[in-house]
């Protein structure tokens, strides 16, 4: 029994006449006359019986029509799942991220994720960055979030530009130069600093210290800090001052002054990072996805 003699089998029952059926079905009526007797055949019963106007659908036909029914509908629901397959919008994926949740478009991508392609299931993982690595290698992860050199990733591995975000300092809202700075990074060379820990030198901290040493800044009194969460409350309480993503003022408080810092190169890049020969498509879905976030 085949698809198409149940779907012009619905098609006739529900018009009662096999010429309208099939001009409706866009075949010729032998050829639905012919339908039917093949499935009349296979089911060893009469489904129509002929009247003056049309057909009508004998006892048995008429059992016959809700199954009939309900398998055209899960034949189209099995085929409209296995499409969203196909497109990646059903399966699992794995996604590390670190501090990368502090920038606005991630977690609106996800929560937008979520919430247009249930069927997929995707974890977040919390890693550093040189873990992120080992997961995507050995597939523990499927993507990572992780402001990265370019340069420093395995041969394996890919970035696609997510978000740029500009650098910004925090120093003391009582600090010296709270009101004096111009923006001249070499002012803060006698300054303590709080920077995240970047102990892989491959991450944000290692690309802003890079960036402060193109424009005469060398930091040498670093306090380093395992969470960006913890640098405005050090910052605000004196410790020290920092060069943070501008995305990280969400989490300022009272005791802080933030200035921009207008050089071209204090910004910075958070990437999304997928394996070069990834097949999943539902991870390459994602991606396509996230391109429309940047």
């Amino acid at each position: 029994m085949e698809l198409r003699h149940l779907k012009a089998f619905v098609v006739a029952a529900d018009l009662q006449h096999f010429s309208k059926a099939a001009e409706q079905l866009g075949i010729a009526q032998p050829a639905l006359s012919q339908l039917m007797r093949t499935l009349e055949s296979e089911l060893g019963l009469a489904l129509f019986r002929r009247e003056n106007r049309g057909v009508a659908l004998t006892a048995a036909g008429r059992a016959f029509l809700p199954h009939a029914r309900q398998s055209i509908d899960s034949s189209e629901l099995a085929s409209a799942a296995a499409r969203r397959a196909r497109r990646g919008e059903v399966g699992e994926i794995n996604i590390g991220y670190h501090s990368a949740l502090f920038e606005a478009n991630l977690p609106q991508l996800l929560r937008h994720y979520f919430s247009t392609f249930p069927e997929v299931n995707v974890s977040l993982v919390d890693a550093g960055i040189r873990a992120q690595f080992d997961m995507l290698l050995d597939h523990t992860l499927d993507l990572a979030f992780a402001r990265v050199f370019k340069d420093h990733l395995p041969d394996r591995l890919r970035t696609h530009p997510f978000s740029h975000s500009n650098l910004v300092l925090l120093m003391p809202d009582n600090h010296d130069l709270a009101e004096g700075f111009t923006g001249e990074l070499a002012m803060l060379r006698h300054e303590k600093f709080v920077f995240l820990q970047d102990t892989a030198g491959i991450g944000l901290t290692s690309h802003t210290l890079q960036a402060c040493r193109q424009n005469q800044l060398h930091p040498e009194n670093i306090m380093y800090v395992p969470s960006l969460m913890s640098i405005p409350g050090l910052v605000a309480a004196g410790i020290g001052v920092s060069i943070v993503p501008e995305t990280m003022t969400r989490l300022t408080m009272p005791g802080i002054r933030i200035v921009p810092l207008a050089h071209p190169e204090m910004v910075s890049e958070l990437s999304l990072i997928s394996r070069i020969d990834e097949r999943s498509s539902a991870v390459l879905h994602f991606i396509d996805e996230a391109h429309g976030w940047e």
